[in-house]
């Protein structure tokens, strides 16, 4: 009996291998792009509580009238006291960094005296940390909330 079967031959092979070779070369930037994409979603996400948590403690800070800028007052948030700089969280730990549930961020530098104070919030899982951040400036007076600047270049 004779047996009619034939295999692949080795040019059909190699023209199967490049092929799935090109398909993955195209494919692989694609999945490397998801990381950076996530870690920006979680800068930006973070920079929208910010926001959020600011706007509610300045509507606490007028219900209580401390929206002075010459003092630096507190409101109490949760058992904890926030600082406040004309009637925002002040750019410090024990300011904005005490209204945002920040893990996986770190906070550094920043300051509740002057009007030019500013705190970065680092992402911690960044590639370069210091440019993968959250610049939060403090209110410039009682109707010019706080600013914020997202820097994602090292994401």
């Amino acid at each position: 009996m004779y047996n009619n079967s034939r295999g692949f031959t080795l040019i059909e092979l190699i023209i199967v291998i490049i092929i799935l070779g090109v398909l993955s070369v195209t494919a692989v930037p694609k999945f490397i792009n998801i990381n950076t994409d996530a870690r920006i979603t979680t800068l930006e996400t973070l920079e929208g509580a910010m926001r959020s948590a600011s706007s509610m403690v300045n509507l606490k800070a007028r219900i209580e009238n401390k929206t002075d800028c010459s003092t630096d007052p507190t409101v109490e948030v949760e058992g904890e006291d926030i600082r406040l700089r004309c009637g925002y969280p002040c750019p410090h730990p024990k300011g904005i960094g005490s209204i945002v549930n920040a893990d996986g961020f770190t906070f550094v530098g920043g300051n509740c005296g002057g009007v030019l104070g500013n705190i970065n919030v680092r992402l911690d899982s960044a590639p370069d940390p210091d440019k993968c951040r959250i610049t939060y400036a403090a209110a410039r007076g009682v109707n010019q909330p706080p600013s914020y600047v997202t820097t994602t270049t090292g994401c």
